[in-house]
């Protein structure tokens, strides 16, 4: 009689352990994944553009313009125009600059944010006002969380 018990666990824990294998291997919880070489493409590819909405954007500084002002007018232009071709949701509902650091050798380091559709756009850019110029990236998060594609040295001072 003892040995029925056994063999009716043994059989039920080795069908529970298939079970169990069965729905590990086949459940559709998590996106299929793509093979290493594709994978490593297309984290290639979203680099690259990452890099491409980062690259520096420049204005003029026009005369008389506070620095401040003349970034926070850049940055709102380029949020305006990516509404306007469709590139990202509106509407442009704020944008905000507020210096980094002390002006060195006429120039201030900024930080932006704008924000549109709900959504927060962080950029940074310096204004050069020898230069009369201000120059500011996007920034955007890194296509995979543990690296890092750098903002241009032109929009850090």
């Amino acid at each position: 009689m003892w040995q029925r018990f056994v063999l009716a666990g043994v059989v039920t824990v080795v069908l529970l352990a298939a079970l169990v294998i069965f729905v590990e291997h086949n459940n559709t919880n998590t996106n299929p994944s793509l093979n290493e070489q594709a994978q490593v493409e297309a984290n290639r590819q979203a680099e690259i553009l990452v890099r491409q909405d980062q690259a520096p954007h420049t204005a003029v500084l026009d005369a008389g313009v506070v620095p401040a002002m003349a970034i926070k007018r850049a940055v709102h232009a380029k949020m305006h125009a990516e509404i306007a071709a469709g590139q990202i949701d509106g509407p442009l509902s704020a944008t905000r600059c507020k210096a980094t650091g002390p002006e060195r050798a006429g120039r201030t380091a900024f930080s932006c944010t704008a924000v549109a559709g709900q959504v927060t756009y962080p950029f940074l850019g310096v204004v050069d006002t020898s230069a009369r110029r201000v120059t500011y990236c996007k920034r955007d998060p890194p296509p995979i969380p543990t690296e890092n594609v750098p903002v241009s040295g032109r929009c850090r001072a």
